[in-house]
């Protein structure tokens, strides 16, 4: 992934009270800012906002997430 890329990213909705508790997740577009390898941390730009998640929590988006998504 490099910047300007079109990413998907999780972002949990509700906050968890316990490490046992099970968020809600959702699916987001944006575009990606910076990535870096070592620490493994997307800075990811969506809605106005600057999100930083976990790698594991991102992916590349495709041409299907451009058709479905309503700009």
């Amino acid at each position: 992934m490099k910047a300007g890329d079109l990413v998907r990213f999780r972002y949990e909705l509700t906050e968890r009270r316990k490490r046992d508790d099970c968020g809600v997740w959702e699916w987001k577009l944006g575009f990606l800012v910076e990535y870096k390898k070592w620490e493994k941390i997307a800075t990811i730009l969506c809605d106005r906002k600057i999100y930083r998640v976990r790698a594991e929590d991102v992916q590349k988006a495709g041409r299907k997430d451009m058709i479905n998504e309503s700009w």
